[in-house]
Parts: structure tokens; sequence; C-alpha cells
């Protein structure tokens, strides 16, 4: 994968002006930069886009296993063992 640096960066006018040519570098896989003021934002392939979503969701789950091992370490009851332990149903 590039760095960021090394993708093709437009200013937002030349982005409209040459909109093919900035859908087709996204289409083949190449993200672009577009920046308007002091702004930047990228324009990306959707499977990119899928894929950072999996290892966002990845760490996610990573995080919270994690945390919920902690809980249990630290002494951590789950729902059912309090509510029982109050005798509530």
């Amino acid at each position: 994968m590039q760095k960021i640096e090394q993708f093709k960066e437009y200013s937002a006018s030349e982005a409209r002006n040459r909109f093919s040519d900035v859908f087709d570098q996204a289409h083949y896989g190449k993200p672009v930069i577009v920046k308007k003021h002091s702004r930047k934002v990228a324009i990306v392939p959707l499977e990119l886009l899928d894929r950072l979503s999996e290892l966002e969701a990845l760490i996610d789950t990573q995080q919270a296993e994690s945390a919920l091992e902690e809980f249990n370490k630290m002494g951590g009851r789950n729902m059912e063992d309090v509510l029982s332990e109050l005798d509530i149903e």
C-alpha cells in the first residue's frame, strides 16, 4: 500500500474539472486526495473502505475482549449473577 504522501493530490477545483481522472484513479485502486482550503479528504475504492472497516471492527473486538478480561480479573460479575443475588427475576 502506498503512503499517503504518494497519493495524487488535487485542489477541489482541479478535482471538479478532472472528475473523470479522479474517479478512474480511485476506481482502479489508487486513493486520491482532494484539498479545499486547508482541509483534505480522500477518495478511496470501496474495497479499501470495507477493509478499513473490518480492521476497525477487529481492533474494537480485541479491545472489548481485553476490557472484559480485566473486568473479570478484578472480580466483575455478570448481570445474571447480580440479579440472582438481589432476588430479582
